[in-house]
């Protein structure tokens, strides 16, 4: 089964028009203002669905059928859950739990009638229910190992973590949808196996990258997410956190072309430089560890890639940057911008026991990313593709 990745920028408009319409819900409910922050599209592995719910957060799934099918998941962190139902027009002073079921209700209703439109199909909800492992009914894609999640961020003022709409279209009946609206000619389509084979060995060169991390600074890491995301390009600053980071930001050329952020948080990057250099401090000691740090994540990651092709990709010298996360990568959306309107990006999150978080972002550039999915053997064996 091949995807059309162009006709998925259609559905991402219509998902972002969703989302718009259901934080409107969420505001008429409650009083409260609310905003999308980002809505895109995961291709995300089928075993790291159950990490979309947190231990200490509360979700409402509804399952919707008809011209589409499938599943959405609602999730706030506990505090906003409280804060929202002390908001919610006739809760009381000591309001059910149970009433976040009608904002999910009314939130999945108003974000799925944008399909139901442009597919001019009837689209029905189920009741909504609370759910602690909602995702795990998800299917993979065409027997691959992993599927379609859309996510949209949704910041309530007055609360510090606000919002996340998750919708899993099931698999099949997405790809019959985005089937009927392609040219099957068209040369912006990729196999789901070469799809999800790049997927693998990106994944393959996260671990690689975790590896090399553990054995220069000595922390053991383990790589918590790593999926494919599909997002426009003016809403790239807003997948990592307002926050302060420290890292190193690549821009690599060749059979594939794009840019590469090694981004820690301001402690995790004084975490990684102690390891580095014991005894040492100062600036230029922490921007010294982690250039070296970034040097070889960006080998280990992108070398995994040219290998597997048999080609090359060269990456430039680090570019080392202390600045707002978002303003890493808003410096790289307006480049990208230049050429294109949606970005494909590599999300890999790294942790550690001691206190540090490791994110790194490739986004390479869309048209040499659709040449070189499709060059890829899609039974290769990820294991055996030589990393440094």
């Amino acid at each position: 089964m091949r995807i059309n990745l162009a006709s998925l920028e259609t559905f991402n408009r219509i998902g972002t028009a969703g989302a718009d319409r259901a934080a409107e819900g969420l505001s008429t409910l409650t009083g409260l203002e609310t905003f999308v922050e980002t809505t895109k599209i995961n291709f995300a592995p089928v075993d790291s669905l159950p990490s979309l719910v947190g231990a200490e957060e509360t979700a409402v799934a509804i399952d919707f059928e008809g011209g589409l099918d499938g599943n959405a998941i609602l999730v706030f962190d506990d505090e906003t859950a409280d804060h929202v139902l002390g908001h919610l027009a006739g809760a009381g002073d000591d309001p059910d739990p149970a009433y976040l079921n009608e904002v999910a209700n009314i939130m999945t209703s108003s974000f799925v009638d944008g399909w139901a439109e442009h597919l001019e199909e009837t689209i029905d909800i189920s009741p909504p229910t609370p759910a602690s492992d909602p995702p795990g009914r998800a299917e993979p894609v065409d027997g691959e190992e992993f599927t379609f999640v859309f996510q949209s961020d949704i910041e309530i003022c007055g609360t510090p973590g606000g919002c996340r709409f998750y919708l899993l279209p099931e698999p099949t009946s997405f790809l019959e949808t985005l089937g009927a609206t392609w040219d099957e000619s068209s040369e912006t389509d990729v196999n789901v196996g070469e799809l999800s084979t790049f997927i693998r060995l990106t994944a393959a060169g996260a671990e690689t990258v975790a590896t090399n991390l553990g054995a220069m600074t000595g922390i053991e890491t383990d790589v918590s997410v790593s999926h494919l995301d599909f997002v426009p390009v003016e809403d790239l600053p807003g997948v990592v956190d307002v926050d302060e980071h420290v890292g190193t930001v690549f821009q690599f050329s060749g059979a594939l072309d794009g840019y590469l952020a090694v981004l820690f948080e301001d402690a995790a990057a004084d975490t990684i430089a102690d390891a580095l250099t014991p005894g040492d401090s100062g600036d230029d000691y922490r921007q010294s560890a982690i250039e070296e740090v970034g040097n070889i994540t960006a080998s280990g990651f992108i070398d995994g890639w040219a290998n597997a092709l048999d080609t090359t990709i060269d990456h430039s010298v680090p570019d080392f940057v202390d600045d707002m996360g978002r303003a890493v990568l808003e410096s790289i959306a307006v480049e990208l911008g230049l050429t294109q309107e949606f970005a494909y990006m590599f999300d890999v999150v790294i942790t550690a026991q001691e206190p540090m978080t490791c994110r790194m972002f490739a986004i390479p550039e869309a048209d040499s990313f659709r040449s070189l999915v499709t060059r890829l053997d899609e039974d290769l064996d990820v294991s055996s593709v030589e990393r440094v």
